[in-house]
């Protein structure tokens, strides 16, 4: 048990059981993220923070409009399949299209929360030096990456332009956007993310 649980456990009333351990550290991992980008944006210059403040708060504010209308979509047709016994033709077209964008805008926000798979334990046993150096071309990789799927995607929207997506009857560039729009969100965080790597101070060694 942790020492916050312990401490919570201590204190707790009779009759009524304490945290478990789970949830702890369920609060700890929710709470990582936001200090992981506070981290970030106090090495970038007061005017980057502030424009990287709007873009992460944008998004978030975007991701929770997309998020709160796949949920009305999912349960109109759950409702209209199940209890009405009917479909609407547009719910399941709407809910991909809806997904679609979620997570590709979210991926952004998820790097920068450090919530993508990561080899952490390889780099703790390197030295600090090491594991900059091995974040830095990780990163460097990353955004060769997203710099291509962003090409790729704004390369993609000229045939989208011609054709209709059937379910909703509108263009598959309302689709297809997605791809180049959640790219450039990525190719923007991880040059974020190499430039506070790159003026994070290493850890001075103890001395003897």
């Amino acid at each position: 048990m942790t020492t916050r649980s312990q401490s919570l456990a201590d204190s707790a009333p009779a009759g009524i059981a304490p945290p478990l351990p789970e949830v702890d550290a369920m609060e700890e991992m929710e709470h990582a993220g936001p200090r992981a980008v506070a981290a970030q944006q106090e090495m970038l210059s007061p005017a980057w923070r502030n424009i990287d403040r709007s873009i992460i708060l944008v998004t978030e504010f975007t991701l929770f409009l997309v998020g709160a209308l796949f949920t009305v979509m999912i349960t109109l047709a759950v409702l209209t399949r199940y209890v009405f016994d009917f479909s609407l033709f547009f719910v399941d077209a709407s809910a991909r299209l809806l997904l679609v964008w979620f997570f590709l805008l979210g991926a952004g926000i998820a790097l920068r929360h450090g919530a993508h798979v990561g080899f952490e334990l390889l780099l703790s046993w390197m030295s600090p030096r090491k594991q900059r150096t091995t974040r830095i071309v990780g990163y460097l990789f990353s955004l060769l990456f997203f710099i291509e799927m962003l090409w790729g995607g704004l390369y993609a929207m000229g045939p989208a332009a011609s054709q209709t997506e059937a379910g909703l009857n509108i263009s598959l560039v309302w689709i297809v956007a997605a791809v180049p729009a959640g790219f450039l969100l990525l190719t923007y965080h991880i040059i974020v993310l190499i430039y506070g790597e790159i003026r994070k101070p290493l850890p001075t060694a103890p001395l003897p």
